[in-house]
């Protein structure tokens, strides 16, 4: 970045933060002691960079620089902590903060020029690739969408949003689930990381300084400022009025179910948020849990949503939550309440991630390894979620609303076991 260049990172192309990020990278490399010239690989930028580091007689490491609007240098060091915490006091896999040469586990470099300071963080590298779920159908999506990238987004935004809903129908016909053996003791042993990361985190001793992000309903649906950047899902460009009407009546019903779940200390505490399978990685037998970004206090279910994000429109999903929660009651007990309450918590996260992918439209790196976002897919993730808030409508007691407000939402009671 050139240092005569006067400017501010929301003022820069895409092109340009991704630049500045490699700079603020080869800068801090020195602070970890790597040679300049290290081959470097961008493997992930949304919000923060990720780069492996590959150094020539030495291991590997990972490198990231963080976004400057989401967490703090105490909200980078308790994450840190819990991390080193969690690797002592349990049998988890899970990639160390490596401490820099002058002995801190976070470090700030500065950019004069765009009048910012960014914090950098180095974990070791380890070995392995994300666990598949041979069951899983999002790949085809990805397929259609490079196919018809040339065809103007009026033509096939609508197209993806009727595909959403055939979707659903066809699902709804499925009487057998796709899940193979592999697939369910993959999932169990997703169940069994919640588990323990939740029963270590019952007696751990927070730190002097910590502070992290809550993920209850003001982190989820605050107007002023949510840990989904501040978005809200009511956005007129992807969505009906009357479309918003149902997410609307979706939201207020489960505040009301989750003010009565309560903030106990039996179901609320620190928590990873993003169990999904993309953050893990398969080594043999072993896996890995990354990427703790994110992680916070909320509710210990909230877990178990963020292990089944971007793929909530499967119709066998209750047979995939099934054995998340098999896994995770083989280390602690899932009670009939929490169980209820699943689906709320399923809706809370999509609704979430829905926010998160309008905020990061056209902000995705294609080609790293995140999945580039396209205008057809948050059509089709926007339109999906509304036919989720249909149902989660059904699914439960809805004496609480107004009936004005299950008008507008067209909702209709479902029986359910």
């Amino acid at each position: 970045m050139d240092d005569a260049l006067e400017c501010t990172f929301e003022t820069l192309t895409f092109e340009e933060k991704i630049r500045h990020f490699y700079d603020v990278a080869e800068r801090a490399m020195e602070r970890w002691n790597i040679p300049a010239g290290t081959a470097m690989k961008l493997l992930n930028f949304t919000e923060n960079a990720t780069f492996c580091l590959e150094r020539t007689g030495a291991p590997k490491v990972i490198l990231r620089v963080h976004r400057l609007d989401y967490a703090k240098l105490n909200n980078i060091r308790t994450e840190l902590q819990w991390l080193i915490d969690l690797k002592r006091e349990t049998g988890l896999s899970l990639a160390s903060p490596v401490e820099s040469q002058n002995g801190l586990l976070v470090e700030t470099v500065d950019t004069p020029a765009m009048k910012e300071e960014r914090h950098v963080v180095c974990f070791e590298y380890v070995d392995g690739k994300v666990p598949v779920d041979t069951s899983d159908s999002n790949e085809g999506v990805g397929k259609l969408i490079q196919r018809i990238e040339k065809i103007p987004d009026k033509i096939t935004i609508p197209l993806f949003k009727k595909a959403a809903v055939l979707y659903e129908i066809f699902g709804r016909t499925q009487r057998k689930s796709p899940l193979k053996p592999v697939d369910r003791k993959l999932y169990r042993q997703v169940g069994i990381i919640a588990g323990t990361l939740h029963k270590q985190t019952k007696q751990w001793k927070y730190p002097e300084f910590y502070e992290r992000m809550e993920w209850n309903l003001d982190g989820t649906f605050g107007s002023e400022w949510n840990n989904f950047y501040g978005v809200s899902y009511r956005s007129a460009k992807w969505f009906s009025q009357k479309e918003i009407a149902i997410l609307d009546a979706c939201v207020e019903l489960i505040k009301i179910r989750l003010e009565a779940y309560g903030k106990g200390a039996e179901c609320y505490g620190m928590i990873h948020s993003d169990l999904r399978l993309a953050n893990l990685l398969k080594n043999g037998e072993r896996i890995t849990a990354l990427d703790f970004d994110d992680c916070g206090r909320g509710w210990y279910m909230y877990d178990i949503a963020g292990a089944v994000g971007f793929i909530e429109h499967r119709p066998d999903l209750s047979e995939v939550v099934e054995e998340i929660l098999r896994g995770y009651e083989s280390v602690l007990p899932v009670l009939p309440r929490d169980r209820q309450e699943i689906w709320t918590f399923i809706m809370m996260r999509r609704i979430g991630l829905l926010q998160s992918l309008i905020y990061r439209i056209g902000c995705v790196l294609g080609g790293s390894e995140a999945t580039e976002l396209t205008p057809e897919i948050l059509a089709f993730y926007a339109k999906g979620t509304v036919l989720l808030a249909k149902n989660y409508l059904r699914r439960y007691n809805t004496k609480f609303l107004s009936e004005d407000v299950k008008e507008e939402a067209g909702y209709r009671p479902m029986h359910t076991a």
